[in-house]
């Protein structure tokens, strides 16, 4: 069976076609699948599970493994920033370009890491306690 990860498809119910079609993923939340896009009106949403599959219920998390994948994200945070101290941090913009390594100073989040690009405009950057999915500019040429 394929690997679920972002920007594979997969099936869902969309919200505004009102069926379940094919869609790529935006987004995931640990292993489960959080935002798609529609592949025939091209919007995007939170995930639906397709009207004829049932979407399994996701163990809630415990208050220990929340902090420690929270403590192992921070400690990868802490070794990629420090490997990468030389390199100036960018202010965040969506406008913005950047590429894997660049460090950048976001508004809400706080600085982060470019962990990786998600073609053709999306980065996945790494904070202190948590790992998000921005939008930018594209990489730089």
């Amino acid at each position: 069976m394929a690997r679920t990860s972002v920007a594979n498809e997969a099936p869902a119910y969309c919200t505004s076609c009102k069926m379940d079609l094919n869609h790529v993923i935006v987004a995931m939340k640990g292993e489960r699948i959080a935002k798609v896009q529609c592949l025939t009106c091209k919007k995007e949403h939170l995930y639906r599970a397709p009207k004829g599959a049932t979407e399994p219920k996701a163990p809630k998390a415990k208050k220990a493994d929340t902090e420690e994948t929270n403590h192992s994200i921070e400690v990868e945070w802490e070794k990629l920033m420090s490997a990468h101290r030389d390199i100036p941090i960018k202010t965040y913009s969506t406008r913005g370009q950047f590429n894997l390594g660049d460090k950048l100073s976001h508004p809400t989040f706080g600085d982060g890491i470019v962990g990786k690009l998600i073609y053709p405009n999306k980065l996945e950057v790494i904070f202190r306690t948590d790992v998000k999915v921005l939008i930018h500019g594209g990489p730089l040429g």
